[in-house]
Order: structure tokens, then sequence, then C-alpha cells
């Protein structure tokens, strides 16, 4: 159980499914009150979300097997076979969940849209992680992120094809790319900033503090975004239990690798 927990970087779960709160946030705000919030269709994408994550991490896990040391895979504690199954079983769910959302009744109607625009951004998304795993290089980590700001926002699409509401399209445009921006710049600096952490520990604690930072980030996003629309209230409050849920996590799995 060890082993898979370092292979998932578990610690650092509770990190992702906030850049699709953000995305979602950043439209549900921009279309207050046209229309009631989509909340099983963000639950889904953030959940998406993780899987995609877990499968970018086993695929640089596998790839770099060869070469990297300390890991369950080149260690030995889990066996190819298994991450080759583990990495398609969290694609699959990673794209099936999207695709899933067209099933979702929604209060516009426009379900198939937003299904066909999860599906090719999270296309996108698996391409960038499949990138970075065979490229190492920090923009296209970055781009990991700023895309999943991007899934997230797709989850709620139909609110921005409302035809009342085409006239704020530029504005949720504007923010949600803005957001994405912002995402992929600071990670891809972090990233850049991590390389020979495996030769100074002290290196290595501050790229983890980083990267859980980026869970006050999100709460930050969201607050400013709640103060302006209550409907964005339950996506702060998930992205409050995150990082509840992170800080738990390294408390009690000191030995779970972070990066």
């Amino acid at each position: 159980m060890a082993a898979w927990l370092r292979l998932f970087r578990v610690v650092n779960l509770p990190t992702v499914p906030g850049d699709a709160l953000v995305g979602a946030g950043a439209v549900m705000w921009a279309m207050a009150p046209l229309s009631p919030p989509e909340f099983a269709a963000v639950a889904m994408t953030a959940a998406a979300s993780c899987f995609l994550y877990m499968f970018g991490l086993v695929d640089n896990d596998i790839v770099g097997a060869a070469t990297d040391r300390g890991r369950p895979i080149p260690d030995c504690e889990v066996s190819m076979q298994s991450a080759r199954l583990a990495r398609a079983l969290c694609l699959a769910l990673g794209m099936a969940l999207p695709a899933a959302v067209a099933a979702l009744p929604m209060s516009s109607g426009l379900a198939v849209p937003t299904a066909a625009s999860e599906v090719f951004v999270a296309l996108a998304l698996v391409a960038a992680i499949v990138a970075y795993n065979r490229r190492k290089r920090p923009l296209a980590m970055g781009l990991c992120r700023g895309l999943n700001v991007l899934f997230g926002s797709t989850s709620v699409l139909p609110l921005i094809l409302w035809p009342r509401a085409l006239t704020r399209m530029p504005v949720v445009v504007c923010i949600v790319v803005f957001a994405a921006l912002l995402w992929t710049v600071y990670i891809a600096a972090v990233t850049k900033y991590s390389e020979g952490e495996e030769a100074d520990p002290a290196r290595r604690r501050r790229v983890g503090m980083l990267i859980g930072g980026i869970v006050y980030l999100q709460i930050a996003a969201l607050a400013v975004l709640t103060l302006h629309s209550r409907s964005v209230a339950p996506l702060l409050l998930a992205s409050g239990v995150m990082l509840v849920l992170l800080r738990a996590l390294k408390t009690l799995l000191p030995r779970v690798s972070a990066s």
C-alpha cells in the first residue's frame, strides 16, 4: 500500500481538483444570477482531473523506470504490469467522466456541447502530460495545471452558451484565460526550481511547500469570486476541505514523497 501511495504522490492529490473549481467558479461568477450552478458537473470534472493527474504520475514513473531510483517501479515495489494497468484505468476514468456529463440534467439543456468541450480539453491535458513526461519541459508541466483550470470552466459551459449570457462571453474568457496563464506560469516556475532537488533535501522541502501553496492560490481566487457571487461559495468550501486534507496527509504520511 505504501508503494502505491508513493506512486500516486497522494500527499499532492488535494492540490489538483481546486484548479478545476477555479475555472468553474469564474464562469459561475460571471453568469450569476442568470442560471443556477451545475455542481454535479463541476464535481465530476474535478474528479476527472484527479484521475488524469494520477495517470500522469504513473506514466511519468513508467517512462523513467530505467533511470530513476528511489521510486516504486524501479525499486520493484510495484510491477511494471500493475503500473501499466493502473495507468490505463486512470486514463479511462479521466476520459469517461467528462463524457458522462452529457447524461446529467442541466438547466441550459446544452449538455452535448459541454461534453464535447470537456473531452477536447481533457485530450489536450493528456497531450500536455505525455509531452512533459517525455521531454521534461517546465512549461509543459505548467500547461498541465493551466489546462486543468480550463477543464473546470468547460463543466459549466452551458452557462456561457445561454443566448442571454453571450454578452458576458468576453469577460468570462478573459477571467478564465488569465487564471489559466497564472497557474501555468506558477507551476512552470516551481518545476524549473525543482531541478536537482534529488541532491538537495532543503530544496526538495521548499518545492513541496510551493506545490502545496497552489491550494492557497485556489482558495484566494475562489474567495474573491465568492465576494461577488454567493453561488461560488460551495466551491470555496470544497477548496477549504482540500486544504485541510492536504495538511492532514502531509502530517500522517511524512515519508510519502510530494514531488
